[in-house]
């Protein structure tokens, strides 16, 4: 599955950078860097190849913690409210 990231920079220095770092952040996570498509400030994008499985696992971890953080967040007005 590909997945889309925005590499964002003023300059073309810059969104350099930010996708040699978003690359080297990426690939530790199991993403594979296929392309990159210039186009400005907030509209270049860095294609990746991505297994379904990361993306299942990342959704998984997000949710735990906005369940975490809801569940403390409850508490803690529950425990406000005595």
């Amino acid at each position: 599955m590909k997945k889309n990231i925005i590499v964002g920079g003023f300059s073309k220095d810059q969104r350099e950078k930010n996708l040699e770092k978003i690359k080297e952040k990426y690939s530790i996570k199991g993403y594979k860097f296929l392309e990159y498509f210039d186009n400005g400030r907030l509209k270049s994008i860095a294609v990746f190849e991505v297994d379904e499985n990361i993306l299942r696992k990342e959704k998984q971890k997000n949710l735990y913690l906005y369940a975490g953080f809801f569940l403390l967040l409850s508490v803690y007005l529950y425990m406000q409210g005595n």
